[in-house]
């Protein structure tokens, strides 16, 4: 079994990408204005973005979409985070200003304004009048926000900065504040920034049946989880239906089906965390099943998923439900020894072929898949025929790299195993040099017409198993594959 792996050093994107072809306005005071006043919680795509917009009017309703991304309960009048935010920013202003920075924009202040007053604080004398003493933060777990070991602490120098580095993990506290990255910034057909309206959640036929569930045709969900690009996390699902009894149009010996495919998640809580509807034509296949997909970016926790299918043609609908626990793809947990830990990968997937694109097509049965320009077409649950070839694909982030030479140095392989205990094949080790790659392994004939192992019916385990040298870290991760005659 073979890797290849240029095609898959993307991370999925969540939100918009700037319009390449666009020429902005020059920002104007206000614009500018406001950007330093959430430059603590702005990402870096956000800024590209709003930088990008055209028309005052976008910049303004991007303001509007950026608030209500961080809102916990769209239901309410009032965004709790932004009046919580505007009041943690003075105080920062007025507590942590350093050489000649205003406070919020200082280490100290972005942290402050992140992680909220810190539980202890020590401070170095200086002997100096006038100047800030260096100072070390500790922050102990505390509802919704913990650290590994159970604590974290931070050193800031006199003028406000913490070491190296760690602006990075600013970074990902910052992205760990959307709570709504199913609102993106999403260009509409006119060229113009689609209004925040238009984003929020509508009263549909698909909205009708997670109020009133209903089962008119089996349905089974299964779910695999990417790195977002802003550090989050997706979950890209499969829902698979049964179409007989379906309005099914026949076009050139091909079935398809028009549906409202739609998924939520809810949190431990009871509310909402996430949303995403789209109309598209999917295919029937000749087991008379269609498979279609959709993604939802959520934090890392437990959730209810449903997940649902309307026939926008004949009406009848259906909706499942499962649980599903979101990993934290920035998290890494120490081994007992204290030696080793687990370095952060995305689910294995098994897809039956990656498709080269022209640009995104959200009405695609597997638009979830869409990786920069490729495609993936993933088997549901895995369950693929001995007349198929499949490829196995994974990613991996955030391995260590040497300061010295750039890069990193971890190795990857898979394996499948019979019912999961006996080795049937095995990629050569698979070198990766960077802090984030992506790979396939394949094509493979299952039929083994290729000269290769011929897979016989039954249930089989891909295995990968990547070890970072550097960081003296391995992992390993799973998914099923079951063989039909």
């Amino acid at each position: 079994m073979s890797h290849r792996s240029s095609r898959f050093a993307t991370l999925l994107a969540l939100a918009l990408l700037p319009p390449g072809l666009a020429t902005a306005q020059k920002l104007d005071k206000d614009d500018k204005k406001w950007l330093d006043e959430v430059r603590p919680v702005l990402l870096a795509d956000e800024e590209k973005t709003y930088k990008s917009l055209k028309e005052k009017s976008d910049r303004l309703e991007f303001q509007k979409i950026f608030w209500a991304r961080r809102d916990a309960d769209l239901a309410t009048p009032e965004n709790e985070f932004q009046a919580e935010y505007t009041k943690a920013r003075a105080a920062a202003d007025l507590q942590y200003r350093a050489s000649g920075q205003i406070g919020s924009a200082t280490d100290c202040g972005r942290t402050f304004i992140l992680l909220g007053k810190p539980d202890e604080v020590q401070e170095e004398s200086t002997g100096t009048l006038g100047l800030l003493a260096p100072q070390t933060w500790t922050y102990r777990d505390r509802p919704g926000q913990t650290f590994q070991g159970g604590k974290a602490v931070i050193a800031f120098d006199s003028d406000c900065r913490a070491p190296g580095g760690f602006s990075a993990q600013l970074e990902r506290l910052a992205a760990s504040r959307v709570l709504q990255p199913n609102i993106d910034y999403r260009m509409g057909k006119d060229g113009r920034l689609v209004k925040l309206a238009d984003l929020l959640p509508r009263d549909t036929a698909a909205r009708a049946l997670f109020k009133q569930p209903r089962e008119d045709f089996p349905t089974a969900v299964r779910t695999s989880f990417l790195k977002v690009a802003d550090g989050g996390t997706a979950v890209l699902g499969l829902i698979r239906g049964e179409a007989g009894g379906l309005a099914v149009a026949e076009k050139g010996g091909t079935k398809s089906a028009n549906l409202s495919v739609a998924a939520g998640a809810v949190a431990e809580d009871g509310k909402e965390a996430g949303w995403t509807e789209q109309t598209m034509t999917v295919p029937v296949d000749a087991d008379g099943a269609f498979v279609a997909s959709f993604k939802l970016g959520l934090r890392p926790g437990k959730y209810t998923l449903k997940a649902g299918a309307v026939d926008v043609k004949g009406g009848k609908a259906s909706l499942t439900s499962t649980p599903v626990e979101v990993p934290d793809f920035s998290k890494v947990e120490a081994a007992p020894d204290g030696t080793t830990g687990k370095v952060p990968t995305g689910s294995v997937i098994v897809v039956k072929g990656v498709e080269e694109l022209t640009g995104p097509n959200p009405e695609h049965p597997f638009a979830a898949f869409e990786l920069g320009r490729v495609r993936l077409n993933p088997v549901f649950g895995g369950i693929a025929r001995q007349a198929d070839q499949v490829e196995f694909f994974y990613q991996v982030y955030d391995l260590k790299v040497d300061p010295s030479t750039g890069k990193a140095d971890a190795v990857a392989i898979v394996t499948v195993l019979k019912d999961g205990r006996t080795p049937v094949a095995k990629s050569a080790p698979y070198p990766i040099e960077t802090e984030f790659a992506g790979s396939s392994v394949g094509p493979i004939s299952l039929s083994g017409r290729d000269g290769t192992y011929a897979y016989q019916p039954g249930k089989y385990v891909v295995q990968l198993k990547v070890t970072d040298k550097l960081a003296k870290k391995e992992l390993v991760q799973e998914a099923p594959l079951e063989v039909l005659p």
